[in-house]
């Protein structure tokens, strides 16, 4: 590539309008689907903004990758930041994440450095402490101290940053804590004494499809130009989200969608744009499951892989899939089975999460209803290859 073609890369046309709000760092200025985690972090913490002993809170924040936990924390500080200087407390706001914080002691040296300007070179951790919240003290400030991926450290050190207060005396404690976990992982910390020192745990839930769906309209709004992504795909994106349960997959295939379009100049998503990064994000087809089949199943899937490269749509109807399959078993000189048997393969196919199924009503009827069928993960174009490669194996041999 010489300059010339340099340039003009930059000078293609995007898709997206704010491609930042999809950053994995990103905090935004709504928080959907978290009230009441962010309501009990307010009853807790408010205290401080409304008691002259500014009290010293320990909070937990549990559960699974993907929930919102470290967004809810860091929204939580920021407009919680806001609120204590509207009401004249200096609230110092600082996050760590101990990737790359590992010990209480990088933690305290860093926190030291910021706020006394001094190394900690020759001070025990006790002793930094001590200058920190003496530092607080002098500046009538207070902090809040949120500390990511904290199963990372040892459990006497994520005990030592809870029992600041009880160590230096509650009237010098001028700070509070947010500490954060995956569930499983917290478990390989926890003990009764650590327990003990919290003032509340907030365990948040997998998203569910709503309210998947509801952060997906609200974050590709805010990423996206208009009419780059239909409502179809973001319900796709949706089902992929809420059966994995995790949010971070969906804003991902998102933010892999916008850069494929932008990489080949394209102007909108597809359905196997979307399913291509959504095998990059979460690569989770099971090619073995593919050998527990029977006959009849991998031909019944592979008519609704025919019927969806034959639609540029998320989703395609049994009616279809099935007409596909008996062209198919005609190619292959097999005798078809009926449509309720199609059904039946279908619902397995479902069961074992090859692809995903919903009844919805007909739209040009007042009553009545269809399945849509489709691809979760992989493509249909990946897919239509490796069931041609078992059928070329299995059928024409």
């Amino acid at each position: 590539m010489d300059e010339d073609e340099f340039r003009k890369q930059f000078m293609k046309r995007s898709v997206f309008k704010q491609a930042s709000s999809l950053d994995q760092s990103y905090v935004p200025e709504k928080l959907h689907c978290r009230d009441e985690a962010i309501k009990t972090l307010i009853y807790n913490f408010r205290r401080i903004t409304e008691e002259s002993d500014q009290p010293s809170i320990n909070i937990l924040l549990i559960g699974k990758g993907g929930v919102g936990k470290t967004v809810t924390a860091k929204y939580f500080g920021r407009n919680f930041k806001s609120i204590a200087l509207e009401r004249d407390v200096n609230l110092f706001l600082e996050y760590y994440n101990c990737i790359n914080f590992n010990s209480k002691s990088k933690i305290i040296r860093e926190l030291l450095s910021k706020y006394t300007h001094g190394s900690g070179r020759g001070f025990s951790d006790d002793e930094a402490i001590k200058l920190i919240l003496s530092q607080l003290i002098r500046e009538k400030g207070y902090m809040l101290l949120i500390i990511d991926e904290v199963f990372r450290l040892k459990p006497e050190d994520i005990l030592a940053f809870l029992d600041i207060a009880e160590t230096f005396g509650h009237q010098n404690a001028k700070l509070s804590l947010i500490i954060i976990s995956r569930t499983h992982d917290w478990m390989t910390v926890e003990t009764e004494r650590i327990l003990s020192r919290l003032n509340q745990k907030i365990e948040l839930k997998p998203y569910n499809y709503d309210e998947a769906k509801q952060i997906l309209d609200y974050r590709s709004e805010l990423a996206l130009k208009e009419n780059i992504i239909n409502d179809d795909l973001l319900e796709m994106i949706a089902e992929i989200v809420s059966e994995h349960q995790n949010m971070r997959h969906g804003i991902e295939i998102l933010r892999k969608s916008g850069l494929y379009c932008d990489k080949e100049g394209l102007e909108h998503f597809t359905p196997e744009i979307v399913r291509e990064a959504s095998n990059e994000v979460y690569p989770t087809f099971r090619g073995d499951v593919i050998d527990l089949l029977k006959d009849q199943e991998l031909l019944a899937l592979y008519g609704i892989v025919r019927a969806l490269k034959n639609t540029d749509e998320p989703c395609t109807l049994v009616d279809e899939a099935y007409e596909e399959y008996q062209v198919i078993c005609e190619n292959y000189s097999i005798e078809p089975h009926v449509k309720m048997s199609f059904r039946k393969y279908v619902r397995h196919l479902d069961e074992l999460k090859i692809i995903t199924s919903k009844t919805v009503r007909i739209e040009e009827a007042q009553r009545g209803r269809h399945k849509e069928i489709g691809l979760l993960d992989i493509p249909a174009v990946k897919l239509s290859e490796l069931l041609e490669g078992l059928f070329e194996r299995k059928f024409l041999n």
